[in-house]
């Protein structure tokens, strides 16, 4: 008895096995998937007073994130040109310093001059 063994009928064969094997991981891959959206229906049929109360907030709260970040944004702005004037302001106070220092350096200067002039005046007339 001998038997032939066709390449194409043992492909077909194989292809069918695989077409099959995958035909039922299909299958457990749509129960496990309808098993899940079983699950969020529940919560959300048992979620959705919370829910409905959530979307009706949420406009109205986008809104005062909005105008939060705009308030934010001009507080930002008198912050900075607020620093900006201190800034100045200390820039100014330090050149006027170094001024005055230097005045009361040449003030001191002249003060010990004289100071120096009216010793030496007395002390040799002794």
């Amino acid at each position: 008895m001998s038997v032939t063994v066709d390449l194409s009928v043992v492909a077909w064969f194989i292809i069918f096995c695989i077409a099959v094997i995958i035909g039922v991981f299909l299958i457990i891959l749509l129960r496990n998937c309808l098993k899940v959206v079983d699950r969020v229906n529940k919560i959300l049929d048992k979620k959705s007073e919370s829910i409905e109360e959530t979307l009706e907030a949420l406009p109205s709260t986008v809104k005062s994130i909005d105008e939060l970040a705009v308030s934010a944004k001009d507080t930002f702005d008198k912050a900075t040109s607020v620093v900006s004037t201190v800034e100045d302001t200390v820039t100014e106070t330090i050149d006027s310093f170094s001024f005055n220092a230097e005045n009361v350096l040449s003030i001191i200067n002249v003060a010990s001059s004289v100071v120096k002039s009216i010793i030496n005046a007395f002390s040799s007339k002794k």
